[in-house]
């Protein structure tokens, strides 16, 4: 006996196709992310973070002066260089992966009528930083003492910035304007700052000494951007940054560097107190917590979403069984077998999880698409993981599976209706 019981699209029906949607929609997304770092986890930012250690001081809003603070930093430099457990180290404003993120920078590069204004990220370094980062200088050379008086105009960019604005010519003796100090750096995935220090000082020149390779010095899951570093002059240390003046140290395999550090320091000075001391690679995982946390929030709120679909449809199964009670009834007397009874209330439920399951994938692959123009963190996770059959496949029969399970059990009950109850009850 063929029965057909599917029946109009009602309101209660769009909500529950809303929410088979809505969830399968946050089950990918959080999955394609969630995937996509993992299996990039091991990315490269540039630098080799193993052994790196820093350590922030702020002399200055401990009492110093502009010049005692600059001699006392300068010395402690010079002290912990010559540790033994201590290869290599510097001072800097600028910290690798700092979830405060850096300012940005204006500049023209003088070509083109009018002038291009350009933007980058604008980062403030000691003489000896891309040393103890292990980064090369690919062309020209590396800061030194006289960069850092007053009035020097040396500065090094990165390979990408010459890729995008001089398209790959030889940048070295090339000079850029500075437009403005403080401009925010544009982009939803920027995690730049604004810094209050700096104020607009009217157009200044600079010239390019250096290219360093590509870093990525704010988020380990994002594209190169365009980078100026600036030397770390000795007026940097009368208004440091909010983070303070950063000692950066590679260290010896095993030696408790930052212990050997603190000791200098309470040497030289027991009143004051050093902060943030940490390795670099908990300072990369510092921030990528972040990201965890989140994906674990809209995980969470992805399986609450199925839950409520799960209960929805199997609401909506029982109240279609109570409704059409004398229907099903009348089936029965006629001689409709369990199988076309259960077939008959499951198929409104299939039909809407089979539609809600079709607009849930169209709905993540086009918001995973959306998210990847936007935030370029995103555009290197999903694109490991946007094609993955297992999450293609596996979250919507998760979902088909859960939703029909939740409409099999009223589905089941109608199977034992009596006939003669349901008409009485007429």
């Amino acid at each position: 006996m063929r029965l057909h019981g599917f029946r109009r699209l009602t309101f209660r029906n769009l909500l529950v196709l809303s929410q088979v949607a809505g969830s399968l929609m946050l089950l990918l997304l959080t999955g394609f992310v969630v995937l996509g770092f993992q299996r990039t986890s091991g990315i490269e930012v540039g630098f080799d973070p193993a052994n790196l250690y820093v350590m922030s001081l702020d002399p200055v809003r401990q009492g110093y002066s502009g010049a005692r603070a600059a001699d006392f930093l300068q010395k402690l430099l010079d002290r912990v260089q010559k540790l033994p457990s201590v290869n290599a180290a510097c001072l800097t404003e600028t910290v690798p992966m700092a979830a405060d993120g850096n300012p940005s920078v204006s500049f023209s590069t003088g070509l083109g009528s009018p002038k291009a204004i350009h933007s980058a990220h604008r980062f403030t370094v000691g003489k000896d930083y891309f040393d103890t980062l292990g980064v090369p200088i690919v062309l020209g050379r590396g800061f030194r003492k006289e960069d850092e008086a007053a009035g020097s105009t040396a500065v090094i960019v990165t390979e990408k910035l010459v890729r995008v604005f001089w398209q790959g010519a030889d940048p070295l003796g090339r000079r850029i304007e500075i437009v403005d100090d403080q401009r925010p750096p544009s982009g939803l995935d920027s995690l730049g700052t604004f810094d209050h220090r700096f104020t607009a000082k009217g157009r200044q020149t600079f010239e390019v000494v250096g290219v360093v390779k590509d870093l990525k010095m704010l988020f380990a899951m994002e594209d190169p951007r365009p980078e100026v570093f600036f030397p770390l002059r000795t007026s940097d240390y009368e208004q440091p940054s909010l983070r303070g003046v950063t000692l950066m140290m590679r260290a010896a395999p095993g030696g408790d560097v930052t212990g050997a550090v603190r000791r200098e320091i309470s040497a030289m000075d027991a009143s004051l107190t050093p902060f943030e001391a940490r390795s670099m690679e908990d300072q990369i995982d510092g921030l990528m917590y972040l990201v965890r946390l989140a994906m674990k929030i809209y995980g969470t709120i992805g399986l609450f979403g199925l839950v409520l679909a799960s209960v929805g449809l199997a609401g909506m199964t029982a109240y279609s069984v109570t409704q059409r009670s004398r229907e099903i009834g009348i089936r029965i007397a006629l001689g409709a077998a369990p199988s076309d009874v259960l077939r008959l209330v499951m198929s409104q439920g299939i039909v809407l999880v089979a539609v809600g399951t079709v607009l849930g994938l169209a709905g993540a692959c086009a918001a995973a698409r959306m998210l990847s123009g936007l935030i370029s963190a995103i555009a290197t996770a999903t694109s490991a993981s946007t094609s993955d059959p297992v999450l293609l496949v596996g979250a919507p029969l998760l979902l088909a599976a859960l939703a029909l399970a939740a409409c099999y059990l009223p589905a089941r009950r109608s199977t034992r209706i009596d006939p003669v109850v349901a008409l009485r009850q007429e």
